[in-house]
């Protein structure tokens, strides 16, 4: 699907992951593909990770193993995010880190899709 492509992320490894997570989590939306992905990507940005609409990244323990796996792409894409905005970004619901990094990116990844493609 050409506009998992569009994240300014898209060169970092962790992205194939993130357009798996994408790729399964849209299916249960209903229309076209395009029409699933949007369906999805404003859902996600409405509700966020944190409302467990990511199977994926719903335990603690799998945002850490998915963090351990992914460490480097993470902090790198969090530092961009704060290079861009000039500040740093606060881990606001005082989650573990690993958990805080996993939702952040996942987020922030498909938001720029979203805007990348459908605004």
């Amino acid at each position: 699907m050409k506009a998992l492509t569009k994240s300014m992320f898209s060169d970092y490894d962790v992205s194939r992951t993130f357009n798996a997570i994408i790729r399964n989590n849209m299916e249960s939306y209903d229309g076209t593909k395009k029409e699933k992905l949007k369906s999805f990507l404003l859902d996600l940005q409405h509700s966020g990770c944190i409302s467990g609409m990511i199977g994926e990244f719903i335990y603690h323990t799998d945002c850490k193993a998915f963090y351990i796996e992914h460490l480097e792409d993470l902090e790198n894409i969090k530092t961009e995010l704060e290079e861009s905005l000039g500040e740093p970004i606060a881990n606001r619901y005082g989650l573990p880190h690993y958990t805080f990094m996993c939702w952040l990116c996942l987020e922030e990844y498909c938001y720029d899709i979203y805007r990348n493609s459908f605004e």
